[in-house]
């Protein structure tokens, strides 16, 4: 018997992690996806599996698609696996906008990596007419980065182009899909946390906070409501929406 199982790539970073032992905990099926599993090891269930796999390699998307198909039905996807470009590397010129490498490195993982996924897993979706799609966005998939707190915290560093480029994508991407998908009952959607603490420096932190209106940055477990709630296949008339957990950021 074929199980149905949810797909989580970039599993093993900081709200990768999170988002499988999310899921574990309320009973789905997960395959962490990353090019890193190692530390996907620390996760004991019989219920996951790690999978390694470059998404941003065709041949090796239709690979791991071709293996797990044999094996499961993949009717939850979340697209998570990203590069997050903060200012954090001290680079000579400042702007990162003339490094092209970084910028290929980046748009593949975060854009070409997401449309690899849709392109064997949600077309399977489509044809079984059962599926459901969660692109992981940011705040920044609908504002700009306010680059004064990156110049005060990191002298005169900015954020670069390509984080805002990628998550604009992926809101393109999500109505995109959701719009193509609609009839075969597959809906898609997305999930854009704002800042989310992970041990940021302490300016950095009082410089963000004076940004939201409800005074501090995320936790984790402040994505738990709106991440179940898309995952919940009850939810079958939410399609296409963007759905920002940023403590009001956003509404400034």
């Amino acid at each position: 018997m074929i199980k149905n199982f949810c797909l989580v790539t970039g599993a093993a970073g900081f709200l990768g992690m999170h988002y499988c032992k999310l899921l574990l905990q309320n009973n789905y099926n997960v395959i962490g996806v990353d090019i890193n599993i190692n530390p996907l090891k620390k996760i004991k269930s019989k219920k996951f599996i790690t999978y390694y796999c470059d998404i941003t390699d065709e041949e090796a998307v239709n690979l791991m698609f071709l293996e797990l198909k044999k094996k499961y039905f993949i009717n939850l996807l979340i697209n998570n696996a990203a590069i997050d470009s903060v200012p954090f590397k001290k680079i000579k010129n400042i702007s990162r906008l003339s490094n092209i490498d970084e910028w290929d490195k980046e748009l593949n993982v975060g854009l070409k990596g997401s449309y690899l996924m849709f392109k064997y897993f949600g077309e399977e979706m489509s044809k079984k007419k059962n599926g459901n799609i969660i692109n992981i966005g940011s705040d920044l998939s609908v504002i700009a980065p306010n680059q004064n707190i990156y110049k005060k915290v990191f002298k005169n560093f900015i954020k670069p182009v390509t984080y805002s480029v990628i998550k604009h994508g992926l809101y393109g991407m999500t109505k995109y899909f959701a719009s193509l998908y609609a009839k075969d009952k597959v809906r898609v959607n997305m999930l854009s946390p704002g800042p989310v603490f992970n041990n940021h420096r302490k300016n950095f932190v009082n410089q963000l906070k004076n940004q939201i209106p409800m005074g501090r940055m995320a936790t984790k477990n402040n994505l738990n409501s709106a991440l179940l709630f898309l995952a919940d296949p009850n939810n079958n008339y939410f399609t296409g929406q963007n759905i920002i957990v940023d403590g009001g950021r956003t509404i400034i």
